[in-house]
C-alpha cells in the first residue's frame, strides 16, 4: 500500500510540475494598441506640430506650428506663425513626426479624438498635409 501511494504521489507530482512548466513557458505577447481614444489632449504634446483644420476654435497654438486652415474663430491667434489657408480642407488633425491626433470635430479644447502611431496612416496624413500646404495661400494680414 505504501509503495502504491508513493508511485501515485510521484506521478501526480510529475504531472503538476509539467503543467506548471508548460504554463510558465508560454509567452504572452501583449502588443500595445496603435491607436487610443482621448478626451484630454494638448498640442504641446507634439514636437513640431503640423495642424490641418477645417475649423480652428479656441486652442493654444505653439509658435513653431505649421497651420493649414479653412475657417477659424480668431485671426489674432496666428500672430507670428506660419499659416496658410485652403478652402478644400475637410477634416481636423494634428501631426507629429511619428504620430497623429485625429479629431472628431473642430480643433478646439477638449474635442474628442484618436491618437494613432500606425505608420501607414501617419504617412498618408503627412502626404495630405504636404499636398494641401503646396496648394494653400498665405494668410492675408487684414482679412478674416
Amino acid at each position: 500500500m505504501d509503495i502504491v501511494s508513493l508511485i501515485i504521489g510521484f506521478v501526480i507530482g510529475v504531472v503538476v510540475v509539467a503543467l506548471a512548466i508548460e504554463i510558465g513557458m508560454k509567452k504572452t505577447s501583449v502588443t500595445p494598441p496603435a491607436s487610443r481614444h482621448t478626451k484630454k489632449w494638448s498640442i504641446g504634446e507634439i514636437a513640431n506640430p503640423r495642424i490641418i483644420a477645417e475649423y480652428l476654435g479656441d486652442v493654444e497654438l505653439p509658435k513653431n506650428a505649421k497651420v493649414l486652415v479653412n475657417k477659424y474663430k480668431d485671426k489674432t491667434m496666428f500672430a507670428g506663425m506660419d499659416v496658410k489657408e485652403h478652402k478644400g480642407i475637410k477634416g481636423n488633425y494634428i501631426l507629429g513626426d511619428d504620430r497623429a491626433l485625429v479629431l472628431s470635430g473642430p480643433v478646439k479644447k477638449d474635442e474628442i479624438g484618436v491618437w494613432t502611431v500606425e505608420k501607414e496612416i501617419v504617412e498618408q496624413l503627412h502626404a495630405d498635409f504636404d499636398k494641401f500646404w503646396a496648394e494653400g495661400t498665405a494668410m492675408k494680414k487684414d482679412a478674416k
